[in-house]
């Protein structure tokens, strides 16, 4: 080949090669202009607070495959300021973390997609426009691993404050029939109502087939009265107590499932791109991670394999190295 061929086949090579990267960069744009800039507000707190809100944010980004823009919310701010600072930002979507968020998410809602995460709240409350995943543990999913690690069990019984857990409860009456159980659920509206609901269900209850379902931030549960109360009935009459609450596994309920805060910042990161799909509406918490009290199980006579255990994600004591 002579001097001028192969010239000439370099211009046609390297006139390809600028088709293909000018191809390559259009295509880019738009994916880029198709996907939202999305805000993360949150409270603007300190170690270990401020972990959580990573760990969050961590899984917001990986939900939307890009970074989004953190905005901590600090004393003096309205949210007419963070409302003007959002659209001086060009933001197209924001996800709302705390009850700080809730607060700033029902202001903003009327001027741009809000996704609220990382509180206790449900559609009962004043929600209307927002989009969300509450911190309440889905019951389907909590009544699944109730199934899985005691077999036997046939009721589940929970004293509630109905003015905060109806919506947990509506949920947990079709997930008890799809698991084949028996719920009683008896409504109390302060901590006498439920001190005496507790005194009768355990006066009546001799361990077996029975469990007691702590949910999580349920302020019909007396904790330090009643709480020692409950456990110590449980270990002494050999039935099983199960909780949305972290801590009460270490006390001695046989179980927990409690937040992965990477995986339910991905959820709300997903939730943020689709929010144009669909209506506004708040869901249960589905990304949970399992806490399990070994001694308790040992002490009532449940057996885990190999298998089972490396399900588990905390043991309580924990194992020895």
């Amino acid at each position: 080949m002579n001097l001028w061929k192969l010239s000439f086949s370099l211009r046609k090579l390297a006139g390809f090669v600028a088709i293909l990267i000018a191809v390559n960069l259009a295509a880019y744009g738009v994916a880029a202009a198709g996907t939202p800039t999305v805000a993360i507000l949150h409270p603007d707190v300190q170690d270990p607070f401020l972990n959580v809100f990573m760990e969050i944010t961590e899984g917001i980004e990986d939900g939307l495959q890009q970074p989004a823009r953190r905005y901590p919310v600090r004393d003096g701010d309205t949210p007419q300021s963070i409302a003007a600072q959002l659209k001086n930002d060009q933001i197209d979507a924001v996800i709302c973390l705390g009850r700080v968020g809730l607060n700033y998410a029902k202001a903003l809602a009327g001027t741009l997609p809000a996704i609220v995460g990382a509180i206790i709240f449900s559609p009962s409350e004043d929600t209307q426009g927002l989009y969300g995943i509450s911190m309440t543990p889905d019951p389907d999913i909590v009544f699944n691993h109730l199934r899985t690690l005691v077999p036997d069990v046939e009721e589940v019984t929970v004293v509630y404050n109905p003015t905060q857990k109806n919506w947990e409860i509506s949920q947990a009456e079709k997930a008890a029939a799809k698991y084949h159980l028996t719920l009683n659920a008896y409504p109390a509206y302060d901590i006498r109502a439920s001190a005496q609901h507790y005194r009768n269900v355990l006066l009546e209850l001799k361990g077996g087939s029975i469990s007691i379902w702590l949910p999580r931030d349920n302020i019909a549960m007396d904790e330090q009265a009643l709480l020692p109360v409950v456990l110590r009935e449980a270990w002494e009459k050999s039935f099983v107590i199960f909780s949305g609450n972290l801590e009460h596994v270490r006390k001695g309920a046989l179980f927990s499932l409690f937040p992965n805060n990477v995986a339910m910042g991905r959820s709300l990161g997903i939730m943020a791109l689709n929010h144009a799909k669909t209506r506004p509406h708040i869901e249960p918490l589905r990304d949970l991670l399992l806490a399990v009290n070994m001694r308790t199980a040992e002490h009532l006579g449940i057996k885990f394999t190999s298998e089972d255990r490396r399900k588990f994600d905390l043991t309580f004591p924990p194992p020895i190295p």
